[in-house]
């Protein structure tokens, strides 16, 4: 009977330490904050965000195409909701040239993702090197 106990206990446990760990998981730990906004036309504005998972891990920089009405504090409410970045990369100090309607961005770093979507109202222009 007491093996039965201590079975159910660890159980219990074992459920509790789960839950806690996909709650976790499902709760990004990653933090975004603004690092730089530029303004590509009357209807669109470039969102930069600075990303960090913690102390261990490099940060990661995301570039957005918003609409100009929305304000800082909702586009950081609806980051992952309504707003998803077209590139992802570790290059903090990317080159963001704004001419004519189009973005030319100069990334030397990782780059982690890239969309070059047909909704932007705007064409993107990467030019990317690692080093």
């Amino acid at each position: 009977m007491r093996n039965v106990r201590v079975f159910k206990w660890a159980v219990v446990i074992f459920a509790i330490v789960a839950l806690y760990s996909a709650w976790k998981v499902l709760n990004s730990p990653i933090d975004q904050t603004i690092y730089k906004v530029e303004k590509v036309n009357s209807q669109i504005t470039l969102y930069v965000t600075e990303g960090s998972a913690g102390a261990t891990t490099g940060f990661v920089y995301q570039y957005y195409l918003v609409p100009s009405a929305v304000t800082r504090n909702n586009f950081l409410k609806g980051l992952g909701d309504k707003y998803w970045a077209f590139l992802s990369t570790s290059d903090g100090s990317a080159k963001i040239d704004i001419s004519d309607l189009a973005i030319h961005l100069t990334v030397k770093g990782d780059v982690y993702s890239f969309n070059n979507g047909a909704t932007y109202l705007t064409t993107i222009y990467l030019n990317a090197s690692p080093f």
